[in-house]
């Protein structure tokens, strides 16, 4: 099989690992969103470009399945794909540098998603659990933008750790040929 074509499967595959997450998240009023496993297994499998794809078409299906909330936080997912694949794709890591990279890959995705969150919605999301600690922060010093902020980054934090620390140990026990794209000799 052509090795562009392992690699179309590959992030079709994430995209959907995407869909059913956020689908679990959203039925089950979870406080993490669990939409980005499959962005996190295509950027660390296969790079940064295939992170971001999986993020776009995992948002964009998802809102056209109801959420029409994820079309936005796309692009949130897209920066961190990106990222993710930047500093994980083909790269040995520790618990401590894990811990820091997720952090990094976190960040500006979670200011991006404020933003989105504080400016398009009025801190409203799908996200219920979410929505609520917002709006209580809100009603704090940080006000809405802040409370959208501290929000995302805590749960994105915690959210994108578990995703990046379940890739990183499943991709340990796939198949070579699963995880190692470049170095194939595909007919």
């Amino acid at each position: 099989m052509n090795t562009n074509v392992k690699k179309l499967t590959m992030i079709a595959v994430a995209v959907a690992i995407n869909i059913v997450g956020s689908k679990i998240s959203l039925l089950f009023s979870l406080p993490i969103f669990l939409d980005s496993i499959g962005t996190m297994l295509a950027a660390i499998v296969l790079g940064p470009v295939a992170g971001g794809a999986a993020a776009l078409v995992g948002g964009l299906i998802n809102g056209v399945l109801g959420d029409v909330y994820a079309i936005y936080f796309s692009f949130s997912g897209v920066v961190m794909g990106v990222i993710a694949g930047w500093l994980f794709h083909n790269k040995k890591s520790t618990v401590v540098s894990t811990l820091w990279k997720t952090f990094v890959v976190v960040l500006p995705a979670s200011a991006l998603s404020a933003c989105i969150e504080t400016f398009l919605f009025g801190g409203i999301t799908s996200a219920a659990f979410t929505t609520f600690i917002v709006q209580a922060l809100a009603q704090t010093a940080l006000k809405l933008f802040g409370g959208a902020f501290v929000t995302q980054l805590v749960t994105d934090y915690i959210d994108k750790l578990i995703a990046i620390v379940l890739v990183i140990v499943c991709s340990k026990r796939l198949p070579y040929e699963m995880t190692h794209f470049e170095t194939q000799n595909c007919d």
